[in-house]
């Protein structure tokens, strides 16, 4: 189990050896008619497994078997885990915290490698913080960082000794400064969304009334500093601009150019019309002296250079001509070569950088333009595609094969404007479900999270409330359970929280 745990942060394979190790100690422990029984005699066991029994009757009415099979096959921890843990002793208090310590040590390993790309250690150009999740997505590591930070959290309240009260600490402060510095945005909106929710819980609970009041605070303070960055994105992007005069020529000549009837034609970059005022005879001969890479070419993002260049000059409120490029500092060059888009992303931290560029995004679908590659909005279009499936398929849906034929077949229905490398399903765990097995699904799904929950009174448990949010909260955005390290991820810990030993 130590192995799962640091697999999930560090390696796949090291996740799937452990499990062959876990089935393999199950095997030769002997008594495994006992276990067996064990485990069919155990509710809270079998509610667990529930969502794999559904997947296994959606084969009854699937066509296309080579992915159910696969489909069952990266499930197959949802069902493996409670049945081969409930054939062993109940796990102890002391026995969790050894299991749970590995596993916040290959989290730590896994920021410090990020750290040190980050840092240029590997000699590589990043242009994506992202990128830095090196071993499983970086949605996953954020997940998986939240709950390290919420257990650090947990054991430093809970250590006697101040060494280990400073060790715990310290590593929540830097989990939670990497959250900010490596740009896992998502990770950041559960981080925030489950302390909010937990503090409100607490401050209710709490009989102590300077303990009770502090959680009330904590938690509006938090939710104030977050609608007060969002309100300070949104005035920044749709700031109010003097709109530069019109020239007809530049000082050495060259005609402007301004677009006055394409989609694209109102484009902004704070606030300053994109497409006008443009000079691409000497943008073109001046960059190619600033840059090696060429002005008619792509960026290290692969984005195409000269859009790139001119959204960053119009950003800056000037003319786009030959003496905008030569007033560019080498670190401005550089970071257009890099993708950079916006002078205002040089000073931005990465959380209001992102926050920026999602409004970008909305206001770019909104003005009925080009969305494809823009990962928030294009999941408006994958959820209105997983609904027209829904209203096909209410009551038991498409079956487990069946699910990426449907959403191809609805894409080509509904005429989308998805390129087909965008052409994916659902990211969201709730809509997916649905999608899949219908309304019988989402209530299996349902009863497999609160049945459990209610058995076991974890009413009062701030470690599974941690995990429970970050899992249902991730489930909004993602498709978290399909994925080999996302089904692991929640197999695990939801095995270990619900079925260890009482204390």
């Amino acid at each position: 189990m130590a192995v799962i745990a640091i697999g999930l942060s560090v390696s796949k394979p090291l996740v799937a050896l452990g499990q062959y190790g876990l089935f393999a100690l199950w095997l030769f422990d002997g008594n495994i008619m006992k276990k067996v029984a064990t485990f069919f005699k155990n509710k809270i066991a079998l509610s667990l497994i529930s969502i794999y029994i559904l997947s296994l009757i959606g084969l009854l009415y699937s066509e296309d078997f080579s992915f159910a099979i696969d489909d069952l096959r990266r499930k197959l921890p949802i069902f493996s885990l409670p049945f081969l843990i409930i054939g062993f002793s109940p796990i102890t208090k002391k026995e969790f915290a050894l299991i749970f310590k590995f596993y916040v040590g290959g989290v730590l390993i896994s920021t410090l490698w990020s750290t040190f790309i980050m840092l240029g250690g590997t000699n590589e150009v990043i242009t994506d913080t992202r990128a830095l999740s090196r071993f499983n997505s970086h949605i996953r590591f954020g997940l998986e960082i939240c709950l390290v930070i919420f257990g650090s959290i947990y054991f430093s309240l809970k250590s006697f000794s101040n060494k280990l009260k400073t060790i715990w600490v310290s590593t929540s402060i830097w989990l939670i400064s990497f959250l900010f510095i490596s740009n896992l945005f998502t990770g950041v909106i559960i981080l925030l969304s489950t302390s909010i929710i937990l503090l409100s819980i607490y401050s209710i609970k709490s009989k102590k009334t300077w303990l009770k009041y502090s959680f009330i605070l904590i938690s509006i303070t938090l939710s104030v500093t977050s609608v007060y960055t969002l309100n300070k994105s949104f005035n920044n992007y749709y700031q109010k601009t003097n709109p530069l005069k019109p020239l007809k020529l530049t000082e050495d000549g060259i005609e402007y150019t301004f677009d006055k009837t394409t989609i694209r034609k109102n484009d902004k970059e704070n606030g300053y019309l994109i497409w006008s005022n443009i000079a691409w005879v000497e943008l073109e001969m001046e960059w190619n002296k600033r840059s090696s890479l060429s002005f008619s070419g792509k960026d290290l993002k692969g984005q195409y250079l000269s859009t790139t260049l001119i959204r960053f000059l119009t950003s800056k409120g000037i003319y786009k001509n030959a003496k905008a490029v030569k007033d560019l500092t080498e670190k401005e060059v550089t970071a257009i070569e890099q993708g950079i888009p916006n002078y205002k992303f040089l000073t931005m931290n990465g959380i209001d950088k992102r926050i920026y560029e999602i409004i970008w995004e909305h206001d770019n679908y909104i003005q009925g333009r080009d969305f494809n590659g823009h990962s928030v909005i294009m999941r408006w279009e994958y959820w209105r595609t997983a609904f027209n499936i829904i209203k096909k398929n209410i009551f038991f849906g498409v079956g487990t094969g069946d699910l990426a034929e449907a959403f191809q077949t609805q894409y080509q229905l509904d005429n989308t404007t998805l390129k087909p490398q965008y052409q994916l399903r659902a990211h969201n765990q709730y809509i997916t479900f649905t999608v899949a097995f219908g309304l019988l699904g989402i209530i299996v799904f349902g009863f497999s999270l609160i049945y459990p929950f209610i058995k076991n009174r974890m009413f009062n448990n701030y470690f599974y409330l941690s995990f429970l949010c970050i899992i249902l909260f991730s489930m909004l955005s993602e498709d978290t359970l399909e994925t080999q390290i996302g089904i692991t991820f929640f197999a695990f810990f939801n095995t270990i929280f619900l079925l260890k030993e009482k204390n």
